[in-house]
């Protein structure tokens, strides 16, 4: 694996830290977390920009 993925990926690891515990101070579950994250794996036309 090459060094600037690795580092990125740490960056991104470190990111995904503060944005869940943001999340937990705000009082939101682990599932609720889960459930707004995957309403925007899966876009439908509606969610689309042209």
């Amino acid at each position: 694996m090459a060094v600037a993925k690795i580092m990125s990926e740490k960056i991104l690891d470190q990111e995904w830290i503060v944005l869940m515990k943001a999340a937990k101070e705000l009082g939101l579950q682990k599932d609720e977390v889960q459930a707004f994250l995957r309403q925007y794996t899966n876009p439908t036309t509606t969610r689309l920009h042209k």
